[in-house]
């Protein structure tokens, strides 16, 4: 299930990063007033599906993160996200109880795979990493799913 959850918010950030954001960046005349960035997009969608009363919970996180909201919260998140930054082909899977529930928790690595994801970072100010390349990991998805309804 997190593994379905994952390959469904990669997909969704991949597309709009390919359609929207570069498909802008190659036309400056065609800028709108705010285009959300790819975090913003996924935040306001993990709070959306949080809305509708979804079981299943995800949202970005990173061990340097650009918004100090991205940050990791709990052991197993920074613990995951220190395991994908070393190991970004593979993921990490862990139990946690969180609110008097088990859930499975997954991370996966949050990579570059645009030149337009590196740039835009290397140009924010709060970055303390301003040389950051395609390919690079920027941090992580944790995605988590109740192990018990």
């Amino acid at each position: 299930m997190a593994d379905a959850i994952h390959a469904v918010v990669a997909a969704d950030r991949r597309m709009y990063i390919i359609h929207v954001v570069e498909s802008i960046n190659s036309d400056s005349t065609n800028t709108p007033m705010h285009l959300p960035l790819p975090s913003e997009m996924l935040r306001s969608t993990a709070q959306e599906v949080q809305k509708q009363g979804a079981e299943f919970h995800y949202v970005l996180r990173s061990l340097r993160p650009l918004n100090p909201k991205n940050a990791p919260e709990t052991a197993t998140e920074k613990l995951g996200l220190e395991f994908v930054a070393s190991h970004p082909d593979s993921n990490y899977y862990s139990e946690e109880f969180l609110g008097g529930r088990r859930y499975l928790t997954a991370v996966y690595a949050d990579v570059a795979f645009s030149s337009t994801c590196s740039d835009c970072h290397n140009r924010r100010i709060q970055s303390s990493r301003p040389s950051l390349k395609s390919g690079d990991v920027f941090g992580g998805l944790v995605v988590r799913v109740p192990l018990e309804f």
